[in-house]
């Protein structure tokens, strides 16, 4: 019964309910309407790419050459080599001298994205390591573009890491006035290959799932305005208004009088 009587104020006061949805409906609408035509807010691409890390020579010997292998890495992955311009730069460089090449996989004037841009590219690489082989991820907007990112991060790491890591193996005690140090050249080769570009969540795709809550909240406050108003309501609009407020029994009730055109049955 009063699974009834809440239903019949949420129907008396449906009008103010459908306004807060309504609104807050039109926002989410606009909201969503951009991310929808955001490249990459709502789904992007991925493509990986994996490197080893190691030194051309030691004077430690091959023990020496394990551990410092692991640490560049390490640095690598947790330093800012990878978002710098510097390096983002080489990678923009790369794609373009690369065109041809990625013409010939994805045909001709290939939907790259913004590739120019180096903070873009910084911005979409992100790395994982497992013990001296390294990860690099492209997320991109096409998946033209986060193949040919991926794929430079590889050739340009091949090329110049060691512009980009050192390793200094010191010969004798560091305070000592005669110290001598060799300076091991580290390289990088290629393990996997650049793969082919799958779909992943965007950067914002998060939203989306803001504005289905933000439509439930509204609903919910939408509900709540419509009992508020009826409370503060204190007009009577039906018989059980009349029992509820007098105490007293109803024995008889007048019709309403039929609409003009259309007879009662």
């Amino acid at each position: 019964m009063e699974l009834r009587a809440y239903w019949k104020i949420i129907w008396r006061r449906i009008w103010l309910v459908a306004l807060v949805v309504g609104v807050v409906a039109l926002y989410v609408g606009y909201q969503y309407y951009h991310l929808r035509k955001t490249p990459g807010a709502l789904t992007a691409y991925r493509s990986d790419v994996t490197i080893q890390i190691g030194l051309q020579s030691s004077p430690n010997g091959v023990g020496d050459n394990i551990i410092a292998s692991e640490s560049l890495a390490d640095a690598l992955v947790t330093g800012p080599i990878l978002s710098s311009k510097e390096f983002d730069t080489e990678v923009s460089h790369q794609i373009a001298a690369d065109m041809t090449q990625i013409e010939q996989r994805y045909g001709p004037n290939p939907d790259l994205g913004d590739w120019q841009n180096a903070g873009a590219i910084g911005g979409a690489l992100s790395s994982v390591r497992a013990h001296s082989l390294v990860t690099v991820s492209a997320n991109w907007t096409t998946a033209a573009g986060a193949w040919a990112v991926a794929d430079a991060v590889g050739k340009v790491s091949t090329a110049n890491i060691c512009n980009y890591l050192g390793y200094v193996v010191a010969k004798e005690a560091p305070c000592s006035t005669t110290t001598g140090s060799s300076q091991s050249v580290v390289s990088a080769r290629i393990v996997s290959d650049a793969t082919d570009a799958y779909t992943v969540p965007g950067s914002s795709v998060s939203k989306q799932t803001v504005l289905i809550v933000l439509l439930l909240v509204a609903l919910i406050v939408g509900i709540a305005l419509a009992f508020l108003v009826d409370y503060l309501d204190d007009r009577i609009h039906g018989k059980d208004d009349a029992q509820q407020l007098l105490r007293l029994p109803v024995y008889g009730e007048v019709p309403r009088a039929p609409t003009v055109g259309r007879t009662r049955s």
